[in-house]
Order: structure tokens, then sequence, then C-alpha cells
């Protein structure tokens, strides 16, 4: 990098920092409390999303492999009878 474009990105960084830290910095705390039941609420929905994706494919798997037991029991079961 050049010394110009070196300037301008540090200049670009320290106008981001100085616009982004104040809107941070917040004294109320009603405004904070609702501020964590919605990142609560969104947490809480992603992970119950998440466990959703990751158990629907196990759960399909289980009857797949319970439908599998069940056939080979009963052929056992026939196999027995003859």
């Amino acid at each position: 990098m050049n010394k110009r474009s070196c300037c301008h990105f540090f200049g670009a960084a320290a106008a981001c920092f100085l616009l982004v830290f104040p809107a941070g910095c917040s004294n109320n705390k009603a405004q904070q409390a609702e501020e964590k039941s919605r990142t609560e609420k969104m947490t809480d929905q992603a992970a119950e999303t998440a466990v959703k994706k990751i158990r629907t494919p196990m759960d399909k798997a289980r009857t797949t492999q319970n439908l599998g037991n069940d056939r080979l029991k009963e052929m056992d079961k026939t196999l027995q009878k003859q």
C-alpha cells in the first residue's frame, strides 16, 4: 500500500469509530432491558431453528432404522415358523 491509501484507510476507520462509538453508549436502562429481551428472543428463535434442523434428519433416520428392525424381526419369525 502506498502512503496515500494507508492514510485514507486509517482516516476512514477513525471516522467509522467516531460515528459508531456514541451510539453504543446508552444510559437508558429500559432501552437496554428491551434490547436484551429482543436479543434473547432472537437467540431463542435461532436455537429452536437449529434444534429443528438437527433433530429432523435424526428422527427420520431413527424411524427408518426402526422400520428396518421391525422387518428383520418379522422375517426371523417367518423363518422360525417354517
